[in-house]
């Protein structure tokens, strides 16, 4: 056999075992009830944000904002939340198992490396994807009813351009946990990769203020296109701001933004969901090469 058919069967994927590794992986978030958990506090989150955030802006009070302000303020508490949540999900996914003893188990059944990274990444995936469809949607129901909100159609793409972004965490999780050799170390890589989203934003600034940029330039002139190239390392900032431009979202606390035309709904979510699809890339060329 050629070197060439050595490789293509060594990345041939199966579809039915891929799916029922993933079936297992829902599942057991199922049964553990950490689907009806998140659920529960990603509506009761959404529809108390949705109420009682008006109270941040005296010209609106308290009472049930409409998509567009419950989006802004939500996207705000997500891009925290989330990420802690994805971390949590994948970290033990592979190392976890191997610690215990059960990844060898798996892998000497006929289910190869790919299959079972693959099948893990849609598992969690689809745990991540239900929660989020279900407690915003839920949430997006009262809303609507009472508030007479119809931006539907936008509502649900900020539903799926949260999940990519939930993606990337997860992937990213699955990756370390791929890589390290203990639970530890793979939960220390995803909490450095979260806490790192949280510094960068002041980093940032702190370097645009250190080239002698001011907060006066700030509300007359764009910020320079290195410190927005720059922003879509920090997923955790550039989210909010894809969020927001999905309601073509131009201000915040009263303040024009002045954003280049190339952050733009398309940039950054495009750009969350190549990452999200490289890290389950590596993540499976490391399980190969990972000594069981």
């Amino acid at each position: 056999m050629s070197v060439k058919g050595v490789v293509q069967v060594k990345f041939e994927l199966q579809p039915d075992k891929i799916l029922a590794i993933a079936k297992k992986e829902f599942m057991d978030n199922v049964r553990s009830k950490w689907v009806l958990a998140l659920t529960v506090v990603f509506t009761l989150l959404t529809i108390v944000m949705s109420y009682f955030g008006g109270a941040l802006d005296p010209s609106s009070g308290v009472g049930f904002q409409g998509f567009q302000a419950t989006v802004m303020l939500m996207s705000a508490v997500t891009s925290i939340l989330l990420p802690i949540i994805a971390i949590m999900l994948g970290y033990g996914t592979i190392v976890g198992e191997k610690e215990n003893g059960s990844l060898g188990v798996v892998l000497s059944c006929p289910v190869s490396r790919f299959d079972l990274v693959l099948g893990k990444f849609c598992g969690l995936g689809g745990v991540m994807f239900t929660t989020i469809f279900a407690g915003f949607g839920l949430a997006g129901i009262v809303i609507t009813v009472m508030s007479s909100s119809a931006d539907w159609l936008i509502y649900i793409a900020f539903m799926f351009g949260t999940f990519i972004f939930t993606m990337v965490f997860l992937g990213f999780s699955i990756l370390m946990s791929a890589l390290a050799k203990k639970r530890s170390t793979a939960m220390g890589g995803g909490v450095l990769l979260w806490f790192s989203g949280m510094i960068l934003g002041i980093i940032l600034m702190g370097v645009y203020m250190a080239t002698g940029g001011s907060f006066a330039d700030m509300y007359n002139e764009p910020l320079p296109n290195w410190y927005w190239a720059m922003e879509f390392l920090n997923f955790q900032d550039i989210y909010p701001i894809g969020s927001m431009l999905l309601f073509g979202i131009d201000q915040m606390v009263g303040i024009q933004l002045l954003i280049p035309d190339f952050v733009n709904v398309w940039t950054v979510f495009g750009w969350m969901f190549f990452v999200s699809a490289l890290t389950l890339v590596l993540s499976m060329l490391l399980m190969d090469r990972k000594d069981i």
